[in-house]
């Protein structure tokens, strides 16, 4: 029956302590609110909108973003930028600790106290209980308390700086998931492009070994030289050899996207070329610059810029007085038996000091200056997020708006040169136009159709850096 009510207590107080922490957390989450820009995690592109057409992309993005260890690092480091803003809050705090301090002492002969405790067992003032024993025993039971009045804002300026660290991480890990998604995107994007680009080569291997087998035919009939037959079977040995290249290139991406998924044997499924989603610059129509400045990465670096100016100004005011208020309260005596003859065993302790480093200042001199380093550093790094960002919404828009004339051209070229095959295909059975202009038609259809899909595959690309440079979203 004991036992049973000890583990109930037990129970009971890690219950009680399990929901003191979780009251904690939620406090630490309402402070943290009280730091954030309105609006500051909304989205600032739903370009994406346009892959959410592909099921099969979808469905491996989720797996990315749930499976990726890159995902996980980057939770941790939350963690513990939280981890800091909850120590910080907790400094400018009150700290109350249990105090349970057993002692024995025994002064020397010739010492003011010992003399001075000897002659007060003949006094006729106290009691048999206050003779004080040769060997005196001390015991105290009580709590303390220490805090340091923030009289000048320097714990205050250090809190706001762990806030501003712990958003600027927050928003690092928003900038970690829109760039793993637009990899994920552009290696998939890339992986559909090659899976066309290995059909093209297999229809065009097929066409090539046609015209080889006929040439050899009108070889043996004297029609043609030795020569037409080398050169079209020098095409159908490189159109081979491209085949070979592809199969390499689609391995490459693969393990790309495994790598990402944590799963080094999965099989990467994937729809059929073309992209169900137009990538015409429409869709990009309602991009504007200004969305810039909400970008995770452009955030961060502003948020660490802002904590570095609070550090900054926190390690300058360490150089002011400091306000510590300290003191003890509870019960004591030199017998276990005297703790609990109240209110003659209490005690207590006030203590206040003020502090001001005045000799031998260098560590917090060099605390100030490596703030302010670490202060123009963060300075720099923002302006060069900032031009960076610009130049690189500026490369993708500009880009896409050329592509997708080339690729109103290209597709022109395309069916011009897949009806010079056919044109030239029947010329050449009735002797009407020679191996070469059939090698130059075939070379030509292969070219202007890996041109095309090449350019499709640019513009997907510069698409899915569109979404990165704007932050993404997902």
């Amino acid at each position: 029956m004991k036992n049973r009510i000890l583990i109930l207590m037990l129970g009971l107080g890690l219950g009680s302590c399990q929901q003191a922490i979780l009251r904690d957390q939620k406090r630490v989450d309402a402070d943290l609110e009280t730091y954030r820009q309105p609006n500051e995690s909304a989205s600032v592109s739903d370009v994406q909108a346009c892959w959410k057409r592909d099921s099969l992309l979808v469905q491996l993005i989720d797996s990315v973003l749930v499976r990726s260890n890159d995902i996980k690092i980057g939770f941790l480091q939350m963690a513990l930028s939280r981890a800091d803003f909850a120590y910080q809050r907790g400094v400018r705090k009150p700290t109350v600790s249990g105090v349970i301090q057993p002692s024995l002492r025994r002064f020397g002969k010739y010492t003011m106290d010992g003399v001075g405790n000897y002659d007060t067992q003949f006094s006729t003032n106290i009691t048999k209980d206050q003779i004080i024993p040769e060997n005196l025993p001390d015991l105290q039971v009580g709590i303390q308390s220490s805090w340091e009045w923030d009289i000048w804002g320097k714990l205050a300026k250090r809190k706001k700086a762990s806030a501003l660290r712990y958003l600027a991480t927050e928003s690092g890990q928003q900038w970690l998931i829109t760039s793993l998604v637009a990899d994920v995107a552009g290696a998939y994007g890339q992986l559909v492009a090659l899976d066309q680009e290995l059909d093209i080569l297999k229809t065009n291997i097929a066409i090539q070994r046609k015209a080889f087998e006929l040439v050899q035919v009108q070889k043996e009939a004297g029609v043609v030289n030795e020569s037409a037959v080398q050169q079209l079977e020098a095409q159908l040995l490189n159109s081979r050899a491209q085949e070979g290249d592809v199969l390499q290139q689609i391995t490459v991406l693969e393990n790309q996207i495994r790598y990402y998924l944590n799963k080094p044997g999965s099989k990467i499924n994937r729809t059929p070329y073309p992209f169900q989603c137009s990538l015409d610059s429409s869709l990009f129509a309602h991009v504007q610059i200004d969305q810039l400045e909400r970008r995770p990465d452009i955030r961060a670096a502003k948020l660490s810029l802002s904590a570095a100016f609070e550090t900054k100004e926190s390690a300058k005011l360490a150089l002011k007085p400091s306000v510590v208020l300290s003191g003890i309260l509870g019960v004591q005596g030199f017998q276990p038996a005297y703790l609990f003859q109240l209110p003659a065993s209490m005690a207590y302790q006030l203590l206040g000091g003020i502090t001001m480093p005045w000799l031998n200042r260098s560590a917090i001199t060099s605390d100030i200056l490596r703030a302010d380093a670490q202060w123009k550093a963060q300075d720099l790094g923002y302006q060069n997020a900032l031009i960076q960002g610009y130049l690189e919404w500026d490369t993708q828009v500009k880009s896409l708006g050329f592509l997708q004339r080339q690729s109103q051209l290209k597709e022109r070229e395309v069916l011009l040169t897949k009806g010079a095959i056919n044109t030239v295909g029947t010329l050449f059975l009735t002797a009407n136009a020679s191996y070469l202009e059939v090698l130059t038609a075939q070379q030509n259809a292969l070219r202007s159709e890996l041109e095309l899909l090449e350019i499709s595959r640019k513009r997907w690309t510069h698409a899915i850096q569109l979404y990165r440079v704007l932050g993404g979203g997902w």
